[in-house]
């Protein structure tokens, strides 16, 4: 495969350079013979490249056909860029202090060699920044899913707890006495209510009683019992005396 590959060469740059000898004298300037120029070049890396490809270090310095070959490709290679070099300047002649026209041909497909390189190396820092920049973006990402996650699992744990009323610092439940210990019921105040007035409704008697403030109530209960004279009932300041006939009418109207 490499020998094949060299000779594919060598043919490129001997057909290139037999086909410039052959119309050099008619082209009126270089980019007549622009497509065969870059044919030599080609043959030429080809032949530089696959002459050591593909072979073992001793192929590569012990055998001696094979050294023999490459000294005869690399002078069949000089003789060529040489011939090539002469036809061109001769047919393209510059003024003198100027590079020759072969000169300047080199130069320009360094130039564009360059050129290729330096894009292709772009390309490559081009790629690298796209390719760290993407990862950025999955790294990130990849922490906003476990940090959604996170959120997720502690706020199901948190609605599960306040379902089962274990939820930390909850408020406990306490006892009416802790209650009115700790001062979230404030007990009503009481003042002594003294039996002020009674009247008998059937079996029933209605007692009237007045405490401090003119705090007033009215109590039901069985003639056989009687009312009591006295009692703690719940301060209620400035209030009205209720009137017995009137909630003895109220009581009639219901029982009709």
């Amino acid at each position: 495969m490499v020998v094949a590959e060299i000779l594919t060469g060598i043919a490129l740059v001997q057909k290139s350079v037999e086909f410039i000898k052959s119309n050099i004298s008619t082209v009126n300037d270089i980019s007549g013979i622009a497509k065969q120029i870059d044919g030599f070049f080609l043959g030429a890396d080809q032949m530089n490249k696959e002459q050591s490809k593909g072979l073992s270090i001793a192929e590569q310095f012990g055998s001696v056909e094979r050294s023999a070959d490459d000294f005869i490709n690399r002078k069949l290679l000089e003789e060529k860029r040489d011939e090539l070099k002469q036809l061109i300047n001769l047919r393209f002649p510059v003024q003198a202090g100027y590079p020759s026209t072969w000169d300047q041909i080199i130069a320009e497909r360094a130039d564009r060699i360059n050129e290729v390189k330096e894009t292709q190396k772009k390309q490559r820092i081009q790629a690298r920044k796209q390719q760290q920049e993407i990862m950025e973006i999955l790294k990130w990402v990849f922490y906003s899913f476990i940090g959604i996650g996170l959120v997720l699992g502690v706020l199901i744990v948190t609605v599960k707890a306040y379902a089962k009323g274990k939820i930390y610092n909850a408020p406990k439940d306490y006892t009416r006495n802790q209650n009115l210990n700790n001062g979230t019921i404030v007990p009503p105040k009481m003042t002594t209510c003294r039996l002020k007035k009674l009247k008998v409704y059937k079996d029933k008697l209605a007692c009237i009683y007045v405490g401090a403030n003119k705090t007033y109530e009215m109590e039901f209960t069985d003639i056989r019992v009687g009312c009591p004279k006295q009692y703690k009932c719940v301060l209620n300041p400035n209030g009205k005396e209720p009137s017995i006939d009137s909630v003895m009418e109220s009581l009639r109207s219901i029982a009709k």
